[in-house]
Order: C-alpha cells, then sequence, then structure tokens
C-alpha cells in the first residue's frame, strides 16, 4: 500500500506542479490528470478501509510524548538537591515511589519557592519574639494531597506526633524553613519546623499543641 501512495503522489507532482509549457492544451491535461490522480487517491484509500478524510485526521494527530513513570503525578518536580522532606500516604501529587504509591520530596530551594509566610511569635523553647518563616502547611498539602484527615509528622530522631486537619486549616500553621531570616541548623529546630501561631491565639499554649509542635521535621504523612 505504500508503494501504491507513493506512486500516486509521484504522479501528482508531475501533473499539478510542472510549469505550463504549452498554453491551454497543457492545462486542460494537467487538469484531466489533477482529476485522476485525486480519483487514484481515493480508490486507494477506499481499499485500505479509510475514508478521504481520513488523511487529513491522520495528519492532525500530534506524535506521543513519553509518559513521566507516575503518569498523572507529574505535576511536581523533581527535587536537585538534598531531599529535606518526604510526603507519602494518600498524595496525588508525586515526583517518586510509584504510580499506585506516590511520594513527594522537596529540597530546601523547592519549599522556599512556595509562598511564604512570616510568623512573629513567643515560643516555649525561645526566649523573646522570633521571626520563622516558610510556607503555610495547609497550602503544602494542598499542593501534593487531597481528602487529608489527620498529618502525621515525622522528626529526624523518630518522633511523630498527628495534628489534625481542623488545626490545620483553622490557624496559620508554617512548616517554617527559617528563623529570623536564616536557615535552621538541626541543633536549632531546623532543618524544618511544624510552627502554630501562639502569640495571636494565646489558647494555643497548652500541652497537647506544644507536643504537635515538631522541630526537625523530615516527613509528613497524609491519611
Amino acid at each position: 500500500m505504500a508503494g501504491r501512495f507513493k506512486a500516486i503522489w509521484t504522479e501528482a507532482e508531475s501533473t499539478l506542479v510542472a510549469p505550463d509549457k504549452t498554453g491551454k492544451t497543457a492545462v486542460a491535461i494537467r487538469a484531466w490528470r489533477g482529476a485522476r490522480w485525486v480519483s487514484s487517491l481515493c480508490l486507494a484509500l477506499l481499499a485500505a478501509g479509510l475514508a478521504p478524510s481520513a488523511l487529513a485526521a491522520h495528519a492532525s494527530v500530534p506524535p506521543a510524548r513519553e509518559s513521566h513513570p507516575l503518569k498523572a503525578n507529574e505535576c511536581l518536580p523533581a527535587p536537585k538537591g538534598k531531599v529535606v522532606l518526604t510526603i507519602s500516604g494518600v498524595v496525588t501529587c508525586g515526583n517518586a515511589g510509584s504510580e499506585t504509591s506516590p511520594l513527594a520530596r522537596f529540597d530546601m530551594p523547592m519549599l522556599e519557592a512556595l509562598p511564604s509566610r512570616v510568623n512573629a511569635t513567643h515560643t516555649p523553647w525561645t526566649q523573646g519574639v522570633v521571626r520563622f518563616s516558610g510556607p503555610l502547611l495547609r497550602e503544602l498539602i494542598q499542593r501534593v494531597g487531597q481528602d487529608v484527615s489527620t498529618v502525621s509528622v515525622k522528626a529526624i530522631n523518630d518522633f511523630s506526633a498527628d495534628i489534625p486537619m481542623s488545626d490545620i486549616a483553622r490557624y496559620e500553621v508554617l512548616l517554617a524553613t527559617r528563623r529570623d531570616g536564616e536557615p535552621m541548623p538541626v541543633r536549632d529546630f531546623g532543618p524544618l519546623f511544624i510552627l502554630y501561631p501562639f502569640d495571636a491565639h494565646p489558647e494555643l499554649m497548652t500541652e497537647e499543641i506544644r507536643f504537635r509542635s515538631v522541630w526537625q521535621v523530615n516527613g509528613l504523612v497524609l491519611r
């Protein structure tokens, strides 16, 4: 079939493209040959089980792209630096793991590229007012998951605490990446710190909330 199409196309070029050197008679001959070429093309398409319109439809189909291994979860770029946070559980936008169990991994530049907030507050563990900055925890969760009811926060030393989404939705809970404008080392709550707005909401100064304010964070599990 490919040979038949090639022969038809070659004839079309010679009949429709060749310059007119013999006047009106040559024009009539080329018109007749052009009609014969169109008729031959239609017959060839019908013999192949295609309507003539299928040629244009086939030409409009774009070439296939190579699919991301996670397919529907290719919305998050891969980290280029050291991974500081891994999010698992009901992740819908991931960059690692598998299609059935995706993970969202972040390096520090990825976290700091998210919209940042500043919380200037006293805390039970610091002296005076300290300015913490970083993305809101709820905005980070919305970026990678959905239908979350509880977030389990994990620390480098394997400590963990569960935070209900009701807390995260009601209060501006930060995943702090900086303290007074500087990155936080591990010995100083870093690299990541779950911070509640204690000064804005004095009712948060409870043992339960202090337990949920995890520092040295390196993982979140969305449930």
